[in-house]
């Protein structure tokens, strides 16, 4: 048993404050904590979170006291590794990273429109869990899987994302498709945060819309402001021309056809509510020729969709649990009807609602077979194992027999769950910029 699994089966589980790499985040969370549930603080790397390693030597016993490494990474290689990485100010100064403020309420140019999962991708954005070592392997595996593609990579800089790119060469990972973007890094939570990646119908040139961050719900916005900060400046633009709007926009509200077709849940309303004329705008910023807005799932506080995954412009996967009584499939089955009513063939995903562990946990579990990522001719499921292998199972067959062209690759989302996500969530697509012209119509 190396000291990660140790760790794991001595504190089951470090709730999702920890996952962030905001400091106020976790002194808020430990003044909670007493007796046996302080456990979490034997693991987790508060040295190393407030000091930083300041060379070579700093950052290999870093990988070692956190339990990932048992000394494959050595000094020479974090030293190289550091000579290769760009500084976040070069990133910004290239134009590859957009770094500020989102600002303005205008609606922006005519003939957006949004691109779908499925189109061609140039990269996926990906968060490193820096100090939640039990993390790092599924964020491995979700490295590995969409290396098809670019994985723009955001990591800290100095020794620190040195240590990360060292860890992931010694553990398989072929550097050659990971574009490293040392800098600032807020939550793990790509998708909620990142700009709606689209293209211009008239002009063929490639927008990114890159609205507010609504972290999640008011209460989160105001403790957790530091980290609502950074990823609201942060925009990776390479290739697109972006536009900001104060609008606040989590990404997990929304979802498209990608021929023009948009929904999202209620929250994202009652989240702007005192902006005028926001139907419209929402229109423009989504490129939406058609904006369908659904209830929010029961006992969701995040108002996400959780249970339904497009495919293809006609075709959507949607999760339906067994359990007849449970609000959720009231919700689900209710979302279906209107999905076909819409013209959508829809394919029933599971959708356990028993939890995968029994775990302290900061908010729900989730069990999300929809929570799944699309990267060219490659898809990215979860999995969660303890057991729902039953489950696993016949998620991985739906996804096969709905996608035969393509690699399903499973993903071990046991952990990652139970901070309410999946491959989805900790992820987000880039479109291919050199193929986008193909999608206009």
């Amino acid at each position: 048993m190396n000291m990660m699994d140790e760790n794991l089966l001595l504190n089951k589980y470090i709730p999702a404050p920890f996952w962030a790499m905001n400091p106020q985040t976790w002194q808020k969370y430990v003044q909670q904590l007493s007796g046996e549930d302080r456990r979490v603080l034997r693991c987790y790397p508060f040295k190393w979170a407030y000091v930083h390693p300041n060379s070579a030597g700093e950052a290999v016993d870093f990988l070692q006291d956190i339990g990932v490494d048992g000394g494959e990474v050595g000094k020479d290689l974090v030293e190289s590794q550091m000579e290769d990485l760009p500084s976040f100010e070069s990133l910004v100064r290239d134009s590859s990273v957009d770094w500020q403020e989102p600002s303005g309420d205008e609606i922006p140019p005519p003939g957006f429109r949004m691109i779908a999962e499925w189109e061609p991708m140039a990269g996926t954005l990906i968060n490193w869990p820096i100090f939640y070592p039990p993390l790092w392997e599924t964020f491995r595996q979700m490295v590995h899987a969409a290396s098809n593609a670019t994985v723009f990579l955001r990591i800290p800089e100095g020794y620190l994302g040195a240590a990360v790119m060292s860890w992931l060469e010694v553990n398989g990972i072929d550097l050659t498709a990971v574009r490293a973007i040392p800098g600032p890094v807020g939550d793990i939570w790509a998708k909620d945060y990142s700009p709606v990646y689209g293209v211009n119908r008239y002009s063929g040139e490639p927008i990114a819309h890159k609205l507010a961050f609504a972290c999640f719900h008011s209460e989160y916005r105001k403790d957790y402001q530091a980290i609502r900060e950074i990823d609201n400046k942060f925009a990776w633009r390479e290739g697109f021309r972006v536009y900001r709007t104060e609008i606040m926009y989590d990404g997990g509200y929304l979802m498209t056809d990608g021929k023009g077709t948009c929904i999202a849940t209620r929250r994202i309303l009652t989240d702007n509510s005192e902006i005028p004329n926001l139907y419209a705008k929402l229109e423009a910023w989504f490129g939406a020729d058609r904006l369908i807005i659904i209830d929010e799932e029961p006992g969701d506080y995040l108002g996400h969709i959780n249970h339904i995954k497009f495919i293809s412009p006609q075709k959507v996967l949607v999760g339906i649990p067994d359990d007849e009584d449970s609000p959720v499939f009231r919700y689900q089955t209710d979302l279906r009807a209107q999905l076909e009513g819409l013209g959508y063939q829809t394919i029933r995903l599971p959708c356990p609602t028993e939890a995968a562990r029994s775990l302290p946990l900061w908010g729900p579990p989730a069990q999300l077979y929809a929570n799944s990522l699309i990267v060219n001719d490659r898809i990215l499921i979860t999995q969660y194992g303890h057991g729902l292998e039953k489950y696993d199972q016949e998620a991985r067959q739906i996804y096969q027999q709905a996608l035969p062209k393509h690699e399903v690759i499973p993903i071990d989302c046991s952990v990652l769950g139970n901070g309410g996500g999946g491959v989805y969530c900790t992820t987000h697509s880039v479109p291919d910029t050199n193929k986008l012209s193909i999608s206009l119509g």
